[in-house]
């Protein structure tokens, strides 16, 4: 009971939120206005984010075939919509994204992908991307130091706890190559107290399976140093997905006609956000992105348009990948009558 409990409590959770963001509009005296304002929006700046959030996605499917292919392993495009889908699904309506990974590692198991090389992809597509992510929004914070640190003087520590925490996963994710050891006895005992509970029953084979596994993992991951093509293209590709999800907030600012700020500017402020509440744990970082949004674009959105500027720009980032991922999940359990 308790477990169907926690399953459900990601969809419940961001239901209230929306909910509970449509009853404060209702009863807002602001309610006509912004209706007036959302009116007047610029259509081709909405379609454009519209357009990179669908190339975002298509970028994501992009690279995950890459990687299988390149070693060995072919998945069809409609196979790898699904496993895409599913992934963006499951980290919208979970704490911290925690459940888009392990998803995806079960839907590519079920794609006839063994479990080593299917977490080995997850973790690279992870890697790639927080790498881009990290990289982009330190080169944006550098060169545009002065503005950040008169914009962000109170939420500063907060950015640094995010590129500290960041960096850090990137970090523990990698050690696990060198580790191996340490991992395989870390398995070893929690198999051992597993067959003293009764709940495995040959601890000595779950250990040669997870040992095989383990080392297929390991030659997944240390394949892109014998092969930096191939991490070049990875990191390209998650460049491009990053470029695509940031950009939106561009698109959101000329969409409501505002001028006198650079996209440089925008994207700058939007990646620390990004960075500052990427560990918040509530699915979707919801109530944190859209508070953080209000207090990191002070001053560079008008006040009497935040609230509509937040609505869009978030209904494209958070809302609209949220709908495609339940539709490309759809599509890639869809069969062929004949099949």
């Amino acid at each position: 009971m308790l477990k169907k409990l926690k399953q459900y409590l990601g969809p419940v959770y961001v239901i209230a939120m929306t909910v509970a963001m449509v009853i404060v509009l209702l009863c807002s005296n602001e309610l006509p206005e912004m209706i007036d304002t959302l009116g007047q929006l610029n259509l081709r700046w909405v379609l454009a984010a519209g357009a990179l959030m669908i190339g975002y996605l298509c970028l994501r499917v992009l690279t995950l075939r890459f990687y299988l292919q390149r070693n060995g392993y072919f998945l069809s495009l409609r196979d790898a919509i699904g496993v895409t889908g599913t992934g963006q699904f499951y980290s919208a309506i979970t704490p911290s994204a925690s459940g888009g990974q392990p998803m995806q590692v079960l839907r590519l198991h079920q794609k006839g992908v063994p479990a080593s090389i299917g977490t080995a992809c997850i973790s690279v597509k992870f890697l790639g991307f927080q790498a881009a992510f990290i990289s982009m929004g330190l080169g944006l914070l550098v060169s545009h130091w002065r503005f950040v640190n008169e914009q962000l003087y109170g939420w500063r520590w907060l950015v640094a706890l995010g590129y500290l925490l960041n960096v850090g996963l990137i970090g523990a994710v990698l050690m696990t190559i060198p580790k191996l050891k340490l991992v395989d006895r870390f398995a070893a005992w929690v198999l051992r107290l597993g067959a003293k509970l009764r709940i495995v029953r040959h601890p000595e084979d779950a250990l040669a399976r997870f040992d095989a596994m383990l080392a297929e993992y390991r030659e997944a991951l240390l394949s892109l140093w014998r092969r930096p093509i191939d991490a070049l293209v990875v990191y390209g590709l998650s460049l491009l997905q990053v470029g695509c999800f940031m950009s939106v907030v561009v698109c959101t600012y000329h969409a409501f006609s505002f001028s006198g700020c650079s996209a440089h500017i925008l994207l700058t402020l939007l990646l620390q956000l990004f960075v500052a509440a990427a560990f918040i744990p509530l699915p979707g970082a919801a109530g944190a992105q859209e508070s953080g949004f209000f207090f990191f674009f002070h001053g560079i959105f008008p006040e009497t348009a935040m609230t509509a500027a937040i609505l869009v720009w978030r209904f494209f980032t958070y809302y609209m990948l949220l709908l495609l991922g339940f539709v490309m999940m759809a599509i890639g359990g869809m069969r062929k009558k004949d099949e």
